[in-house]
């Protein structure tokens, strides 16, 4: 992408936390769109409200994904898929001149952009993004050049 693009500007993100703060609710939603067996939604949605044992003690999750489990990834590809890519796509790509594409994997994504200016706008747009869509997430930042 970088090699094939004028790409002059990078946005580096992290969600923090986000593997603990999935909302159940609208990762039922979002897997609702693809999935008609709803035998399988009903399994995923126990696998999201499984517990973790510590101490022997094991506590409910109201929220998140396992941690560690192989599903998790998987999950959080489909929820950023709705909550950061079609934004990414829809809204904020549309309204620059330059080239801007969007490598995303799991919680962990970089933006790439031809102009400073739209890097910025990018990057000052992002956090306010995920506080309106309630997500509960932070983001690590960083603009590099």
């Amino acid at each position: 992408m970088i090699i094939t693009k004028k790409i002059n500007w990078i946005v580096d993100a992290d969600i923090k936390s986000f593997f603990e703060h999935v909302d159940h609710a609208w990762m039922m939603r979002y897997l609702e769109v693809r999935i008609g067996d709803t035998s399988l939604l009903r399994i995923i949605a126990r696998i999201l409200k499984s517990g973790v044992m510590e101490n022997g003690e094991i506590s409910q999750n109201e929220e998140g994904t396992p941690q560690g489990g192989i599903i998790s990834p998987i999950l959080a590809n489909i929820y950023l898929h709705y909550v950061l890519d079609l934004w990414f796509e829809k809204i904020m790509k549309k309204q620059f001149k330059g080239s801007a594409e969007m490598v995303r994997y799991a919680d962990d994504f970089i933006c790439s952009f031809q102009y400073k200016e739209e890097a910025e706008i990018f990057y000052n747009e992002l956090i306010p993004t995920f506080r309106r869509l309630k997500t509960g997430f932070g983001i690590y930042l960083k603009l590099m050049f």
